[in-house]
This record gives C-alpha cells, sequence and structure tokens, in this order.
C-alpha cells in the first residue's frame, strides 16, 4: 500500500510545512504524518481548506518509504526539502 505525506509552503514566508498528524502543519518532516492508501485523499482536502484560509499554498502529496530511522521521501527533490534550505550553513548534502 503507497505511503504519503502533505507538503505545501506557507503564505506568510515561504516556509516548507508538512501537515502533522495533529491536524496541523510542522517545519519539521519528521513529525509528518503518514497516510496510507486513500486517507491521503481527506489530508489533501484538509490541507486545501487552509488555502482557502490562506495558512499555506501549493498543497500536493509526497510517495515516502519507512526506512530504520522514519520516513524518507521517494524522490530526490523532496529529500531536499525535507532536509531544509540548502542554503543554511548547516546544511549537509548526503555523502559530502
Amino acid at each position: 500500500m503507497p505511503l504519503h505525506v502533505v507538503t505545501a509552503s506557507r503564505l506568510r514566508d515561504g516556509a516548507i510545512m508538512w501537515r502533522a498528524s495533529a491536524g496541523g502543519w510542522t517545519e519539521h518532516f519528521p513529525q509528518a504524518a503518514p497516510f496510507p492508501g486513500d486517507a491521503i485523499d481527506a489530508a489533501l482536502e484538509a490541507g486545501q481548506a487552509d488555502v482557502r484560509t490562506q495558512q499555506v499554498i501549493g498543497v500536493y502529496k509526497v510517495a515516502v518509504t519507512e526506512t530504520r530511522s522514519g520516513l524518507a521521501p521517494e524522490s530526490v527533490r523532496e529529500r531536499i526539502r525535507a532536509r531544509g534550505p540548502s542554503v543554511r550553513p548547516d546544511f549537509m548534502y548526503p555523502g559530502a
């Protein structure tokens, strides 16, 4: 069964946000709630409600895989987004 998380950008400052299990948003990928199968549809609808109240913009689902250390985005683009802005001085690319 596919597993996804929901992401968006905070409208106020463009920060990358992840849908949390409590129903709100978090800036921290490890706190993102995983949604199996069709549960992702309800999570996306909830995210769209937050678009209408101008909290976030650009809501979409991200395919993830469960690993020993937690969830990991499947695509390189989303792994970079999950780690935070690559312009941060403490950012390290894997293998660097």
